[in-house]
């Protein structure tokens, strides 16, 4: 009976460096990027302070940085003297080799959430998304000469065909 265990023992050491080296194979490679697609937002990367266009009344803060490994962006959103009481908000945005467009999520502190698909359109990031009952919503990020962005939303209730504002935002450096 010993010698049986023996070499039940003796057998499962043996096989144990084959099963590691199977396992062990190379990592899967770390995708790459840093390419162009990649960057077509880094304009909005940054410490802002956000102001309405209309009035230059200062509406929030944000801080937008790029984070998993350089292939997203998020942002920090925050009002405290929002109507209604403070407002806040987290997007992340990335563009996705797959469809080859952009895509953001954008969660508040209201339970809302956007999902949001573009890309470039001239000079301007462009992403829109379905809102309620089948309106669509649109979100343009537009680099100004100045070195600030402005956001603008607009809502559409007949399938895109006019748009209607939301909001103008004006993002300047702190």
């Amino acid at each position: 009976m010993f010698k049986v265990i023996g070499i039940c023992v003796v057998g499962l050491i043996a096989s144990a460096p084959l099963s590691a080296q199977t396992s062990a194979a190379a990592p899967p490679q770390k995708p790459n990027c840093s390419a162009a697609e990649f960057r077509q937002l880094d304009f909005w990367l940054g410490e802002w302070r956000v102001f309405q266009a209309v009035d230059n009344a200062e509406v929030a803060t944000s801080h937008i940085e790029r984070v998993f490994g350089d292939c997203a962006i998020k942002e920090w959103f925050e009002s405290p003297g929002a109507p209604g009481g403070a407002y806040s908000g987290t997007s992340y945005s990335s563009w996705d080799r797959k469809d080859k467009k952009w895509h953001q999520m954008y969660v508040d502190n209201s339970g809302s959430v956007g999902l949001y698909v573009g890309g470039p359109n001239g000079q301007d990031m462009d992403f829109v998304a379905p809102g309620r009952a089948g309106s669509l919503n649109r979100m343009v990020y537009r680099p100004q000469t100045d070195g600030s962005v402005r956001q603008i939303g607009t809502n559409s209730t007949d399938g895109g065909k006019t748009w209607q504002p939301q909001y103008d935002y004006i993002y300047r450096r702190k």
